[in-house]
Parts: C-alpha cells; structure tokens; sequence
C-alpha cells in the first residue's frame, strides 16, 4: 500500500511530518514536529478518499481518545482536519519504540518483559472498566524508556466485548514473541504468560484485570522455570509453593482470580494431607487419609467395570423416586448413565481382549460418576486424595478421573470440575459435566469421621 506522503519531511497543517512510522490498513503513524513550539509528537493520518463512515468512525475515536485519561498512554492534544486529511496529535513518549530497538537487532530481557505485560495489562484492565473498545498493540505503538513502557492510545470507536478482549491478548502476545530472546520465551515464566494470553486456560479467556493481579506474585519470585506448553499447569502449580501461599491468597481474595486459587488448592496437598497408615500391600482395597479435620476411606483403584455394572443393573430396576434421589441438583436431562462404548468395554473384558471386569470404567460423564457415588452411600474423591492413593498404590499407569473438587461460576471462568490427569502432577479444569471422554473413570470415598482436632504437619 502506497504511503500517504511520499516525500518526507513535509508540512500538514501546523505540524512537520518528519519520519513515517507504521502504516495500518485505515491510517499511517508519522513522527512529527510542531513547527512554532518544537515540539515532539506523533500523528495518526486517516487515508484520504476513506468511505464515509470510516470518517465517522476515525472521528470517533479520536473524541474518545481525548477524552479519557489511561495508565501509560500518551497524552491526546487534539484532532484536526486539513483539507482532506484528518489527523490525530499525540505527545511523543520518552524513549524508542519497540519496532525500532527491534531495527536495531535489540530486545528486551525478562524483567522489561514483564513490566510490559503488566503495563498493558493495567491499560486494558482500565478501558473495560470504563467501557471502551481498545485495539490491539503493536511494536509500533509501544515505546519503551528503561523498564517504562507507554503507549499510543488504542481506543476504537464501539463498546468493549470479548473480541477485542482475544484480538489485544493475541496482538500482546505477538509483540511478545518478537521482542523476546528465544530462551526467555522457552525457559522462563514468561512462557506461562504467552501460552496463557493465547490459549487462556482450558480454552477460556482470562481477564485484563485477573492477569495483571496474578503477575505480581509470579514476576516477584526469582529464578525461571521450563514451562512448555503441554505442562503449563504443572508450571503453574510450581508458581504457587509454599512460601509465596499467603502472598497469592491476598491476591486471589482481591482479584477473584480462579486459576491461581485452584492452583493453591491443589500445590497444598502436601500441608493438608497427613497419613496415619504404612505403605500398604498392593492387594489393600483402600487407604484411611486425614484430610482437612476429616478422616476419610478411599479406595485404591478406581470404580470397575464390574461395580459399574452392577450399579446399572441395580438403576434399572429403581422406581422413579428413587432415581430423583441420585439426580438431585442435577440438570434434567441427565436419565441415564451408560458410558461411552460401553457394550465394547463388556465385550473386552469378557473375552479378554487385554482387559477383564476388575479394569476401571472409563467414559463416564461427572453426573454418572456422582450419582455412581450416591448409589454405593459414598462420595467422589477430593482430587488431592486421589493422589494419595495413587501414590499409595504406586498406580503407573493412571486414567484421566472426575473429582469431587468443583467450583462454582465465578467470571470469567464458569462453574467446572478438577480432573486429575493420567500421569504427573497437571490438572484439566472440565467446564462440560455431560462429557463422556474415553480415557476417564472414577474412584469414590468415605468419610468415616470429622475431628476438629487433627494435628498437621
């Protein structure tokens, strides 16, 4: 696309259009300068010819961006039209932009790395308080003086929605990938950040605000971590140790941040568990565990397919009440509980096709592994005691399983349960109760006594 001025330095209005900054599909980005003043700024010309309202829009986020004042953005002077051309002055911020130290073969190290995700952060995080669609950054519109970051402002014209909640994480975490050594992105905590700015988690966006309180606890800790992205979980339950439990508390209380506090749930097996039992024989059935004041049995191995079978059978033949008795709080479409395959799994494990009845269920929605639970006067596991028994049992080749640690709805994440994964210490967060996934089962516990007694290690 052909630049607007083709020869440089030139004069529009008042202003001496000295160097071209970056040209956008809708505008161009000039360094300027104020000719009776001398004084430094940048100007955004709209292309001229531009339909009618494209103008509109133009001038509407200019009156917009002059009128509101944002963390890190530069000062908006005025916006003008000069024959065909309008325009919008900016102050110029203090130091180099980042596409020109990039020119220049320079980047920047993880702690600028950081100040600037969280310097868009806070700038974000204010435009949706206020309402105000924001475009995405871009090396151009981000200048940098020392570990201080500023911005062009990215208001549009429109009202602020998740799409351009997505388009600035995604637009971040571009400039990001650019502007970052190799081995910070791979190496450090900032992989955790990029994964999660383009992914969010599970596949749910974060928030502006969330983010930002969350990165201060992380970028406080020193040292990195190797974080690629199949283990990011297991990167964030690293983040979450012991010394640094009350500080993130503080922030989950303040932000409502539930990720982290999930995280801190779970990276505090170890504070919380205290076992009274020796190791048992792998033949044992179930291991007794002191869990929060609560003496509970829980089972070694999952549910079977057997006991699964068992229980549908015994379904079957339940009145209508009864049945009402295992649904309660339950969605009402949820009337029957037969797994995903299920005539196959009985098939394998009847002719012993690598399986036999004692082999877990697998396929099972969370609303069948509870109401599994309630048939058998039992409950579904808290995901920490899951582990217990795995590592009781020396189980190595695990399932993915349903717990019973479950969240409520809280924005921007909705209501979803903990799934322990097949192996390692990652979690999967399930936003879907009704998914009938393969490769999970179950295991159920009792709750034998509650002591508001119990000394912990």
């Amino acid at each position: 696309m052909n630049p607007i001025f083709t020869g440089l330095p030139t004069k529009l209005g008042l202003y001496i259009l000295d160097e071209l900054l970056a040209s956008y599909e809708n505008s161009e980005l000039y360094a300027a300068t104020q000719s009776y003043v001398d004084r430094a700024v940048v100007i955004e010309v709209l292309r001229p010819q531009s339909p009618p309202d494209m103008v509109k829009d133009f001038q509407e986020s200019t009156r917009r961006r002059a009128a509101v004042t944002l963390p890190h953005v530069c000062p908006v002077l005025e916006s003008v039209q000069t024959g065909a051309f309008f325009y919008l002055i900016q102050e110029r911020p203090r130091g180099h932009s980042l596409s020109s130290l990039l020119a220049q073969g320079k980047q920047l190290d993880y702690v600028q790395g950081f100040a600037l995700v969280q310097a868009a952060a806070e700038l974000y995080s204010a435009c949706q308080e206020k309402g105000l669609a924001a475009a995405s950054l871009d090396s151009a519109s981000i200048y940098m003086d020392g570990e201080e970051f500023s911005f062009f402002s990215p208001v549009l014209a429109g009202v602020s929605d998740a799409a351009h909640r997505n388009m600035q994480m995604a637009g971040l975490a571009d400039v990001l990938e650019q502007v970052l050594p190799t081995e910070v992105l791979s190496e450090s905590k900032l992989s955790v950040v990029v994964y999660s700015l383009r992914n969010g988690y599970d596949g749910v966006a974060l928030e502006w605000k969330s983010l930002h309180s969350a990165l201060v606890p992380l970028r406080t800790q020193k040292g990195s971590i190797h974080c690629p992205e199949q283990h990011i979980g297991k990167s964030l339950m690293r983040f979450a140790k012991k010394r640094y439990l009350k500080r993130v508390l503080r922030t989950v209380i303040s932000s409502g941040f539930r990720l982290a506090l999930m995280v801190l749930a779970i990276a505090s097996v170890g504070l919380l568990i205290n076992f009274k039992h020796q190791t048992p024989p792998t033949n044992q059935q179930h291991i007794d565990c002191l869990f929060r004041d609560t003496l509970w049995r829980v089972h070694t191995k999952p549910v079977s397919l057997a006991e699964y079978a068992d229980f549908l059978k015994a379904y079957a033949v339940m009145n209508k009440q009864q049945q009402q008795s295992l649904h309660a709080g339950m969605p009402p479409d949820v009337i029957e509980h037969r797994p995903h395959d299920w005539k196959r799994q009985l098939s394998a494990a009847r002719e012993g096709e690598g399986s036999s009845m004692d082999a877990p269920v697998r396929g099972v929605s969370y609303w069948d592994a509870l109401a599994y639970a309630r048939y058998a006067h039992e409950q579904l596991t808290p995901v920490e005691l899951v582990r217990a028994a795995r590592a009781s049992a020396q189980e190595k080749n695990a399932l993915e399983e349903w717990t019973d640690t479950k969240y409520d709805e809280l924005p921007p994440f909705s209501a979803h349960v903990i799934v322990c994964s097949s192996q390692g210490d990652t979690f999967i967060r399930d936003v879907n109760f009704h998914q009938r996934a393969v490769q999970r089962g179950f295991r159920t516990a009792q709750i034998l006594k509650t002591t508001n007694s119990v000394s912990r290690k």
